[in-house]
């Protein structure tokens, strides 16, 4: 699956290559950390909430970039 994202035409803001899109991936954000996450276990992940990003290679500089999903995703 090939993205448009990048520079207008779809290419790395880099070196100009291709991006290839390498998927979507969940990633953390809130929650506690350290102390907190060992005095109160999994509680302390009440607050943590998930985010989606469309991860994107350059196949020639291998620079990796994190975007929006595309819509409907």
């Amino acid at each position: 699956m090939e993205s448009s994202m990048g520079t207008p035409d779809g290419r790395c803001i880099a070196c100009k290559g291709e991006l290839q899109s390498i998927g979507t991936e969940q990633f953390r954000v809130g929650g506690t950390t350290g102390g907190w996450k060992l005095l109160f276990g999994e509680w302390a992940e009440l607050g943590e909430d998930m985010l989606s990003f469309e991860v994107l290679a350059c196949t020639a500089c291998r620079r990796v970039e994190l975007r929006a999903p595309p819509a409907g995703t």
